[in-house]
């Protein structure tokens, strides 16, 4: 009993205490409700909209230990507190109670059971957070708001999880890096080693991108006339949208027949088999993932494209180093890559490219960019996602990326998109294929740990994206004066289309 007591009983009744606090104070708008196991309930801010819906969050908590790991480890605590079973998100009572950007476009299918809880409420949840966080945010400089005291963006107020999150951040500065001499490829494997039969149970059918895809999308209808629209209204599937974003790419690089093409983390091939197929070009790919690389190679056999494409398992760095690549590559294309190279890799990548790419050559980079504001908070702390889904991974600001390119390469930025808002409705995607091919995922050997694990990644990704408080951003590099991105300057690209009329705009969404 004293052994429970002081291991048990002490630290969940002093840990209860220091999260209720900072919940009252983090939790001010729209509502947060805890239900716990001796019957009672704790409720959290002011009922108001927040998150995009009025409903509020409630969260089934089924282990104390739920306070015990949010104080010592804040928002890595609250993500192994899922992991572990220790709560569950409820779902609402009907499906019209959910915001409709959060629902299906094409099905009604409850998501909902007894291991993940509520998936779309883990998105709630999320977005609750943010709304929370960016609160008051206004008129703070971008390059000082680290400085200031904020209970969601680094834990001001519970002054417990500092230790734990220090020693969260030690472990993943030391045991996470990505250098060249083995973290890179630690890391790599870590993720996209998995299995590449788990990838297949949600990634599009035809192209198996492992990125953003580029919907049809209109905005909606605003509720009142002179407000902003309640978010875009998406069509077509998730391959069509695809086989859209690998064009995109494409295009921004201005890939000509017989060009010589460099794809760097070229996953399980899709880009690559894309453009030597309908463009004409001759593709090299390089990776540090073997699963991925043998799938790859399969797909470009079927495909009868092995004369016009390369695969090779190597660092970027090393592969710049060889005398043979020296400006070799008319075009370079990175489609979210840079996010597993590190903050204080970026200048290396751009040193890399800068050897193997001609001198009139177009770098297209597809990136996830975290915004100035929490750049230099996010770069002092740690997240679920850097340290459990991609170990080491680096989400970088675009000042970070420019910046880069200008200490360590030639290279000036040229043409940016954002594309965040289609990656929400991609994870979305991604998240209902999952669970719905829930008995093959299990076949492959993994448990309700990872199920738990894998919604609470795409939740944690999509709230970032469809709150457009983290982006996706397509940038087009290359050194002053290239004649051959002359078509990004023509109306298309450089200006909003004419809107389009009400009439328009309702014929779209019948």
């Amino acid at each position: 009993r004293l052994k429970r007591l002081v291991t048990r009983r002490i630290p969940v009744a002093i840990c209860k205490v220091f999260v209720t606090r900072f919940l009252q104070t983090a939790i001010t708008k729209g509502q947060l409700v805890l239900k716990l196991n001796d019957g009672s309930i704790l409720a959290f801010g002011d009922k108001s909209p927040c998150g995009g819906d009025a409903h509020p969050v409630t969260a089934r908590v089924f282990d104390d230990w739920f306070f015990v790991k949010i104080a010592t480890e804040f928002d890595l605590g609250l993500a192994r507190s899922y992991m572990s079973g220790y709560f569950l998100i409820e779902p609402l009572d009907g499906e019209e109670d959910y915001p409709w950007t959060l629902r299906s476009p094409t099905s009604s299918k409850d998501e909902s059971n007894d291991v993940i809880g509520d998936p779309i409420g883990l998105t709630r949840l999320f977005l609750l957070f943010i709304g929370n966080r960016d609160a008051g945010a206004i008129g703070l400089r971008s390059s000082k708001q680290h400085t200031y005291a904020n209970a969601l963006s680094n834990a001001s107020g519970l002054a417990l999880s500092k230790i734990g999150s220090l020693i969260n951040y030690l472990r993943y500065k030391i045991f996470m890096d990505n250098s060249e001499r083995g973290g890179s490829l630690k890391n790599i494997h870590a993720h996209y080693d998995l299995s590449n039969d788990l990838f297949r149970t949600f990634l599009d059918n035809e192209t198996l991108m492992y990125s953003s895809a580029i919907y049809d999308a209109v905005a909606a209808p605003p509720a009142k006339v002179g407000r902003p629209s309640p978010g875009l209204v998406f069509k077509g599937n998730l391959e069509q949208a695809q086989w859209r974003k690998l064009d995109t790419l494409c295009d921004r690089a201005q890939i000509q027949p017989g060009q010589a093409l460099l794809d760097i983390g070229f996953g399980w091939g899709g880009l690559s088999i894309h453009a030597a197929k309908n463009y004409g070009c001759k593709v090299t790919g390089i990776t540090l993932s073997v699963e991925q690389k043998f799938l790859a190679e399969e797909r470009v056999k079927k495909e009868g494209l092995g004369h016009l494409i390369n695969f090779e398992v190597i660092d970027y760095r090393a592969f710049a180093r060889r005398k043979d690549n020296q400006g070799k590559f008319d075009r370079v294309i990175s489609c979210e890559m840079i996010e597993a190279v590190g903050h204080e890799h970026l200048g290396e990548f751009f040193w890399a490219v800068e050897q193997v790419m001609a001198y009139d050559g177009v770098l297209v980079m597809e990136a996830i960019t975290t915004p100035e504001a929490r750049y230099e908070t996010y770069l002092r702390s740690t997240d679920f996602i850097n340290t459990v889904i991609f170990p080491g991974g680096v989400c970088p600001s675009l000042h970070a990326l420019v910046d880069a390119s200008y200490h360590w390469s030639t290279l000036t930025l040229e043409h940016i998109d954002n594309i965040g808002l289609h990656y929400a409705e991609t994870l979305s995607e991604w998240r209902r294929r999952f669970n719905a091919k829930e008995r093959a995922v299990r076949s492959l050997g993994f448990d309700d740990v990872f199920m738990r694990v894998w919604n609470y990644y795409m939740t944690y990704c999509e709230a970032g994206f469809r709150s457009q408080t983290e982006n996706c951003l397509i940038l087009v590099f290359s050194r002053p004066g290239n004649r051959a991105l002359v078509p990004l300057s023509e109306a298309r690209s450089v200006t909003q289309m004419k809107s389009l009329t009400k009439e328009e705009v309702d014929s779209w969404l019948e």
